[in-house]
């Protein structure tokens, strides 16, 4: 067992490079085939996911800048929308108080208007008053010119 025995040497190392050759040829090329395939494969599936980290990320971004457009046109919608009602309330309170002032000069107007015919119907109830008291005292009737000339001296009288 301890022998070495050359030719056995020989045929065991040509049977094992033969062996070796058969290999190489049946399953080593193959096997490095699938190896670079599939490295290929995993170099493709990291770069696609690069990509897609990458367009997220791009997406992720883009969504952020239209929130923040978004929150910004809305705090804008707001503010002029509280100057909108500003500015109506404004416009309502001076037109409230033009409508009331004038509401007031009318109604102050129509007090003056009836205040001067009540002043002259009372006048004008005195001065027959006047004329009855003073027919009473002379005892005759007055004609008409008599009648207006005695009631503007009661009128001019009664006003200072």
């Amino acid at each position: 067992m301890l022998d070495i025995n050359p030719g056995l040497m020989i045929w065991t190392i040509v049977s094992f490079l033969i062996l070796l050759a058969v290999l190489k040829k049946a399953a080593w090329d193959p096997i490095l085939k699938a190896l670079d395939e599939r490295e290929n494969g995993i170099r493709e599936n990291i770069e696609t996911a690069r990509q897609a980290r990458d367009d997220a990320d791009r997406s992720l971004e883009e969504y952020r800048r239209k929130l923040s457009e978004a929150q910004s046109e809305a705090q804008n919608i707001v503010a002029k929308a509280r100057q909108d009602a500003e500015r109506v309330g404004e416009e309502l309170k001076t037109k409230y108080k033009v409508d009331a002032e004038a509401l007031i000069d009318k109604a102050k107007k129509q007090i003056d208007l009836e205040r001067r015919a009540a002043i002259n119907q009372i006048r004008a109830e005195v001065a027959g008053l006047a004329i009855s008291a003073a027919e009473k005292v002379v005892g005759k009737s007055l004609d008409s010119e008599d009648h207006r000339r005695l009631v503007m001296e009661s009128l001019k009288e009664s006003s200072n």
